[in-house]
């Protein structure tokens, strides 16, 4: 079993190091499309666009199973691409049903555009630059701390966040700085007990790994990435 995993740079790895550690397939590849970074603030007809040439590209390199890695492509475009192309296709999706009160949704500006309607009780915030900086600057902080400081200390009183972008689960640990109370939700751990579910089991112990890019080649800078998520 090969499974294609696609974002439009490394927070799609959160989603990569998940499936690996849960032995969803015996073989991956990863499609960083870093010359449409970001996603977020892209229309629903470039992503759709992006998601189907994307999706082909896995499919014509082998894949079985496609993965959309972000929660912007898979809320815009999933069921666009599942009836264009041959290989089952899985999303990233938001899941503001597991918000209760005094919560915060972290999702990027388009993604929100596709959000059922959020409860009174439950804040919506759109950074619009966190992925691009989160992508630039990893593993550094500085200047996503920066960036996100002002952004999330009037919701001091929160007890929940959810961060709706796979990227934003590389800021983390600014979260918790900033948000020392509120506990941390993603999507990551939901979307990998589905896939694996729903594929037949493999029994490969060592999976191999395959990048592609469409901008630049950051191989090395993945691999390290990704050996940190498998720690």
């Amino acid at each position: 079993m090969k499974i294609g995993v696609t974002d439009s740079g490394i927070g799609g790895l959160n989603v990569l190091s998940t499936l690996i550690k849960e032995r969803c397939g015996d073989s991956y590849i990863y499609l960083a499309d870093g010359k449409n970074l970001p996603y977020g603030d892209k229309n629903g007809e470039e992503l759709r666009q992006i998601a189907l040439e994307n999706a082909r590209q896995l499919a014509d390199r082998g894949a079985n199973a496609i993965v959309f890695g972000c929660n912007t492509l898979s809320v815009s475009a999933l069921d666009y691409v599942r009836k264009r192309v041959v290989p089952p296709v899985f999303g990233l999706m938001p899941r503001p049903d597991l918000l209760g009160k005094k919560s915060l949704l972290l999702v990027t500006p388009t993604t929100a555009l596709y959000l059922p309607k959020i409860e009174k009780d439950v804040s919506l915030l759109t950074p619009k630059e966190l992925a691009s900086l989160i992508d630039g600057e990893y593993p550094e902080t500085r200047r996503t701390d920066a960036y996100l400081s002002p952004l999330l200390l009037p919701y001091a009183d929160v007890e929940t966040v959810y961060l709706g972008c796979s990227h934003y689960l590389f800021a983390k640990d600014s979260v918790r700085r900033i948000l020392p109370r509120a506990k941390i939700l993603d999507g990551a751990a939901h979307l990998a007990g589905l896939i694996k579910a729903v594929l037949p089991e493999t029994g490969c112990k060592n999976p191999s790994l395959e990048f592609v890019f469409t901008g630049k080649d950051q191989t090395e800078r993945y691999l390290g990435i990704l050996a940190s998520l498998l720690r």
